[in-house]
């Protein structure tokens, strides 16, 4: 227990100096770090560096060894920020998150998810302002959290994701407590560009295969409520812009094919969102596509 108070007073520092900083500097400060970071990481640089180049070939976005360059460099200056904003979110005022999030065609949205849905996001912009957003609004939200070590680390981030007002489940105890909460109508939230377990469905994605995970598809399946994907970027110094779109796909019944195809159209919508600011898809800091993951790494 000894050894995790210097990591505990470390990070408590940390949060009251984001909290006491003004956005300006704290954001300066984020975007050195993210620069440093860009030139002191070749090996990271170098796999975000092929993520993004696949997404802008795929999209049709410029993919000039310049425009790469300057991509890449702001990728890290942007994922940095999110650091940032994840100490920075847990201090917005509830009652003015609209000051700080705004969502699109959110009266259309709102009833929709009154009455309960998957909502699935790739690792992109700043998902947590949007969930304070949604759960300000009266609406109730689930979503299962990684379990990384050390536990000090987990449960300080655990305190912070959601505004410290989101209903939190471990991943590996969360199939039950999520399944039940969609069949009372609530909101369950998940992040779903990674197969971090490696047992997904293989789809194709920005013209590459690689799996995404089941869970989101395969929950909307089983409960019957729309699965939606989202995305929350930044659009400033503390300040997003969310917005979220079903995914319509005429359901068979034949439920492992529905799952299948449901997680391919979530794929497909993520490309869409990720094209519009591939510097905010924090994704590309991992291995996404399967010849990433066993190695050979093909372009």
């Amino acid at each position: 227990m000894l050894a995790g108070l210097p990591l505990r007073a470390g990070l408590h520092l940390a949060d009251l100096l984001v909290r006491l900083l003004p956005a300006p500097m704290a954001y300066g400060v984020a975007d050195l770090a993210g620069r440093a970071w860009y030139r002191l990481a070749p090996t990271r640089r170098e796999l975000v560096t092929e993520n993004l180049r696949r997404v802008v070939t795929a999209s049709g976005g410029p993919s000039d060894p310049r425009s790469l360059h300057r991509l890449v460099r702001r990728a890290f200056v942007e994922h940095a920020r999110y650091y940032l904003e994840l100490l920075r979110a847990a201090h917005y005022p509830p009652a003015r998150i609209d000051e700080f999030v705004s969502v699109d065609d959110w009266e259309r949205l709102e009833p929709a998810l009154r009455r309960g849905a998957v909502i699935a996001a790739p690792h992109m912009g700043n998902f947590e302002p949007y969930g304070t957003f949604v759960m300000q609004h009266g609406l109730h939200a689930m979503a299962p959290v990684e379990e990384i070590e050390p536990k000090e680390l987990f449960e300080f981030l655990l305190s912070r994701r959601g505004g410290g007002r989101a209903n939190l489940v471990p991943l590996s105890k969360a199939r039950r407590p999520m399944i039940e909460a969609l069949r009372r109508g609530e909101i369950v939230g998940l992040i779903a560009d990674r197969d971090l377990a490696g047992d997904g469905i293989p789809v194709t994605f920005f013209g590459h295969p690689t799996t995404m995970p089941s869970g989101p598809a395969a929950l909307a399946v089983l409960t019957g409520v729309p699965l939606l994907a989202a995305a929350c970027l930044r659009i400033g110094p503390d300040r997003f812009r969310a917005r979220a779109w079903t995914i319509d796909v005429e359901r068979t019944g034949d439920r492992r094919a529905d799952v299948a195809t449901l997680t391919q159209e979530m794929a497909a919508s993520f490309e869409k969102a990720i094209a519009v600011a591939p510097e905010q898809w924090w994704g590309s800091f991992q291995p996404i596509w399967l010849d990433q993951r066993d190695g050979s790494g093909a372009a």
